[in-house]
């Protein structure tokens, strides 16, 4: 199990009005966005930067479990292995697991208009 020290996310005002957005779009719930959001940031290749989001936690709370589900092993073994290649200490690890969630949900509505657009972009990852 990878051990990773949290027990909710705390997403940006931004991000929680990204994925009301999404949901209003796809009728996928925000947990499932949060899970989409994290895959599309680490599969780009910049940094996600922990400044611009870490003074604003100011929206939804999700907990651990809603947020993972039964794809907590895999989501994070990803996320972790991110952190390893950027070098990234364990101490910064929820900075940057916010960072990735909140950045990967403005890319997600921007790319995401309807349920084809996300056919579309899980197509892409294959």
């Amino acid at each position: 199990m990878i051990k990773m020290d949290f027990k909710q996310i705390k997403l940006s005002e931004t991000a929680t009005r990204c994925c009301q957005t999404f949901k209003n779009r796809t009728g996928l719930t925000p947990n499932i966005a949060c899970r989409l959001a994290l895959s599309l940031s680490l599969a780009d290749d910049n940094t996600p930067s922990t400044e611009l989001y870490a003074s604003d936690d100011s929206g939804q709370i999700i907990n651990r479990y809603t947020f993972l589900g039964e794809h907590e092993l895999p989501l994070l073994s990803l996320f972790v292995m991110w952190c390893h290649g950027k070098k990234v200490s364990g101490k910064e690890y929820y900075s940057y697991l916010m960072a990735h969630i909140n950045r990967g949900a403005e890319m997600l509505l921007n790319r995401v208009k309807n349920l084809d657009d996300l056919t579309n972009l899980i197509g892409e990852s294959k």
